[in-house]
């Protein structure tokens, strides 16, 4: 939390001398002040402080994510401590403070908590939920709540209902969907003639919206799924393999985040060598070749452009950004790898900083949550973040296109842009 108190001017020092030097320092005095008054307009600080509840998966089987967001909260603390704040549009100076809670990968400890920083800790925004499970099951809570929540997950239902096809009011999120993944995956599997594929996706709200994405997507684009099946993310042996096998699929795309994304991708190699193995963007991270090794060579996906911002080209705003994020960040965990869960949670923030610099001092509660909601939808213009440009507005809570994607392989243990002419 940022606290602070005005300077004071109650040390003693000389008295001035009387007379015509005294005189002569009054007439500078109100000639120069007004002058710098001028030149470095104030700002008032206000005793309110704005405060954020961040939920993130910390620990359980999100915590390869979750982590990394947790960092990103911290960095951004420390920043926001030592820039006093954030000045709103009348000049006033808020304090914010950014309060931390893991939600252990659970749907039911993530609605708890968001419960509890609506109510009770009175938050304005919330930036809230690692997976899509807990996401989803914050989602009523925020809305009746009438609390803008910016979720790091990425199934679509978090921001728009699937019945009506409409925007949730008041849920954003700056994160890549499972069908802009589809999109970029179709993309490269025709481009090398892929007809035939499998589909494993871990038994979960993410994953299940990955299998749901393709199979929208798939198809219209000449690929067919001969075979789609889930698995238990905390599973060791995958009997699916053996019906990979047997399917004569021509490649077998992985629906998952790691851990299970790198054991999966494990079994699929040592027992379907030939085929080629396509994560989704859920798989973008060290991780995954930390934990499957050799296994993730030669994979491929479609991934943010943080996980490889020093391949992209110079000048790109996207790469300025991103490498001056990704020097903070190791500089403040001691060297850690970045990933784009890091990012996740770094747009994310940004969002709900630009929101909060956008109110008014003396506001009540329910209007600074109005008042952060309009400013999402209308101040998020051409936006450059870790993932490329967004634009959001009252139809589109996320504001992001699939071109935005980098298409990466693993080759030496590293994620390398694989550019289109390279895909066969």
């Amino acid at each position: 939390m940022i606290r602070w108190r005005s300077g004071s001017a109650d040390a003693a020092g000389p008295r001035p001398r009387r007379g015509g030097s005294r005189f002569l320092a009054r007439l500078l005095t109100a000639a120069v002040v007004p002058l710098l008054l001028a030149a470095f307009p104030s700002s008032s600080t206000a005793s309110h402080t704005y405060k954020i509840g961040f939920i993130a998966s910390i620990t359980g089987p999100g915590a390869s994510l979750g982590e990394p967001e947790r960092d990103v909260a911290r960095l951004l603390q420390d920043q926001l401590t030592s820039a006093r704040g954030v000045v709103g549009p009348d000049r006033v100076r808020h304090a914010v403070e950014i309060l931390i809670f893991d939600d252990q990968s659970r749907a039911d400890t993530a609605a708890s908590l968001a419960r509890r920083l609506i109510n009770e800790e009175k938050v304005v925004l919330l930036v809230a939920g690692t997976l899509s499970g807990p996401s989803l099951a914050m989602v009523p809570i925020a809305t009746e709540g009438r609390t803008p929540m910016i979720s790091m997950a990425s199934a679509r239902a978090i921001i728009e209902d699937p019945q009506t096809k409409r925007a949730r009011p008041w849920i954003f999120k700056p994160v890549p969907e499972n069908l802009h993944s589809a999109q970029k995956q179709a993309e490269y599997l025709k481009a090398v003639g892929t007809t035939n594929v499998c589909h494993l996706y871990e038994n979960t709200a993410y994953g299940q919206d990955t299998f749901a994405s393709a199979s929208a997507v798939f198809p219209p684009a000449g690929i067919n799924i001969v075979y789609g099946d889930a698995f238990d993310r905390a599973a060791t042996e995958f009997p699916q393999v053996a019906r990979v096998r047997a399917s004569g699929c021509q490649a077998v795309v992985i629906g998952s985040i790691p851990p299970a994304a790198s054991v999966i991708n494990v079994a699929v190699r040592e027992r379907a060598a030939q085929v080629r193995i396509v994560h989704g963007h859920g798989a973008c991270s060290p991780d995954l070749i930390k934990t499957a090794g050799a296994a993730a060579e030669r994979t491929v996906m479609p991934c943010g452009k943080i996980l490889v911002a020093d391949q992209l080209p110079a000048g790109d705003p996207v790469k300025t950004l991103n490498l001056k994020f990704i020097s903070d960040y190791r500089r403040f965990t001691g060297g850690r790898e970045i990933s784009t869960f890091a990012g996740h949670a770094f747009d994310s923030l940004q969002w709900a900083l630009i929101a909060l610099r956008n109110l008014s001092d003396g506001l009540s509660l329910e209007r600074q949550r109005d008042a952060a909601r309009e400013a999402l939808e209308t101040k998020v213009k051409r936006w450059a973040g870790t993932h490329g440009f967004y634009t959001l507005s009252p139809e589109d809570h996320l504001g992001w296109k699939a071109e935005e994607f980098a298409f990466v392989t693993v080759r030496g243990g590293k994620f390398l842009i694989l550019p289109r002419d390279q895909w066969k």
